[in-house]
């Protein structure tokens, strides 16, 4: 405290570095290769190459969260939501198919653009987990055309 004019006291006031963080995981991004096929393996509309398996981590989730959800969107457009198949996008050249996304036990396509509740999620401990999922691509066409076959898709988490 310092005196400067006679009744006027002056203060300082002095606010450190301090953050505000929030209560989430931490989810890295993800790139999931499906291999190089040849054009002579896809035999007509509908048919799939074998699924690659991946997974997305979520880590250092912390504890007292009451809930925690995932969302995956496709950032192209989708060509059969039955079926969970996205186009390819911009940056690719092959024609005739999209990718598939399927649950993690490759039999059941993934819900694209709604909300799964993560289970595995502990509210009183937090800690890292993974959504084991799969994807491949999957013939959308009567014939396919060679080239780069890419796509993306955005994964959100809804936090409670």
């Amino acid at each position: 405290m310092a005196l400067d004019l006679p009744g006027v006291v002056r203060d300082s006031l002095v606010i450190t570095s301090a953050a505000i963080v929030p209560r989430a995981c931490t989810t890295p991004n993800v790139v999931v290769r499906l291999g190089k096929h040849m054009q002579s393996e896809f035999m007509g509309e509908g048919y799939t190459t074998a699924a690659v398996r991946f997974q997305i981590d979520l880590n250092n989730c912390p504890a007292g969260m009451t809930s925690i959800a995932y969302r995956i969107d496709a950032a192209t457009t989708v060509l059969d939501a039955t079926q969970s198949v996205v186009a390819l996008d911009g940056s690719s050249s092959a024609t005739g198919v999209g990718v598939q996304l399927l649950d993690g036990s490759g039999t059941t396509s993934f819900p694209l653009g709604r909300a799964v509740n993560f289970e595995g999620y502990d509210p009183h401990a937090g800690g890292s987990y993974s959504i084991p999922l799969k994807a491949r691509y999957y013939q959308t066409g009567s014939s396919v055309g060679v080239g780069p076959a890419n796509t993306s898709m955005t994964f959100t988490m809804i936090y409670e």
